[in-house]
């Protein structure tokens, strides 16, 4: 084998080099796990919560506004996504229930995203029906449920209503949708590929570039157009992501997404209901998530 030119480095060389940063990362990332450790401490006496998934994103569009070179950026994500999680099970107890049905490959879609986001070392907690999501978030057996994306497709076999809707009766301490899944879209994502809602208990907070969901009860006989106007005005630009009536009874629930962060009591949807009368009767702030990334860096 020829000997290397003087002056360049040796295969030797380099492979001391890649040895240092690797005890160099190693370093780190022991320290921001006991730094994490630590704000678990802090948090607990405060009785605060250790998931934010609003800070999680700042942190992501951080990452995506510095990266360069050829280490592919959703690499990167992934690396992140497991530091996060990691962090996550020192500063206390977390489990995510995920909602499993069937088919199997269907299941088996939601848990690779629950796996990808919460990281390979969460705990997930398996439920057949969207009400057994919701009720081991409620119980305190999980900190996070992780639900199919609203829609108007729903059957009974997932549960006897929409989990969405469930919500709007929730009182206070109701899960709120704080997340979605996945965090990286591509243009290669297409619409049959699984995506997923997260829902936890806590506050929602503002990312900086957020979608609110909100439920609006209203009468059968205003349409989605005449509401969409009446937001504008308000200050509100909405699209619509799922309908829901219960045959019991004559009102019809809407679920909205809204662009930007919504407060629990933003004064623009108390204008908007009381610009409709009685055709919009009430709505309920189900929460918000962040927008996700386009799978690229900057």
């Amino acid at each position: 084998m020829a000997e290397s030119r003087k002056g360049d480095p040796s295969l030797t060389s380099l492979r001391d080099q890649i040895d240092g940063i690797d005890d160099t990362i190693h370093d780190l990332l022991m320290r921001r796990i006991e730094l994490a450790r630590h704000i678990g401490q802090e948090k607990s006496q405060a009785q605060g919560t250790a998931f934010r998934p609003a800070r999680e994103a700042q942190i992501m569009r951080r990452l995506a506004a510095r990266h360069s070179g050829p280490f592919p950026f959703p690499v990167a994500i992934r690396i992140w996504r497991e530091i996060i999680a990691a962090s996550l099970s020192v500063e206390g107890r977390f489990v995510v229930s995920v909602y499993v049905p069937e088919p199997l490959e269907a299941g088996l879609a939601y848990l690779a995203l629950a796996r990808a986001y919460f990281g390979s070392g969460t705990p997930l907690l398996q439920a057949q029906t969207e009400a057994g999501v919701l009720r081991a978030v409620r119980d305190g057996k999980a900190a996070v449920g992780v639900l199919p994306i609203a829609s108007d497709t729903h059957t009974a076999r997932a549960s006897a209503e929409p989990w969405w809707y469930t919500l709007t009766a929730g009182g206070s301490s109701r899960p709120r949708v704080v997340a979605n899944l996945p965090w990286l879209t591509s243009a290669d994502t297409g619409s049959d590929d699984a995506r997923a809602m997260a829902v936890a208990r806590i506050v929602a907070e503002a990312s900086g570039d957020d979608i609110s969901l909100i439920a609006f009860e209203s009468t059968e006989n205003i349409s989605r157009d005449r509401i969409r106007k009446e937001a504008e005005f308000a200050g509100l630009l909405l699209d619509w992501a799922a309908t829901w009536t219960d045959g019991e009874q004559s009102a019809r629930w809407q679920l909205a997404q809204i662009e930007g962060f919504v407060a629990e009591r933003d004064p623009r949807l108390a204008n908007l209901v009381n610009a409709l009368g009685g055709e919009l009767t009430r709505f309920v702030n189900l929460g918000c998530y962040a927008r996700p990334g386009n799978g690229t860096a900057p």
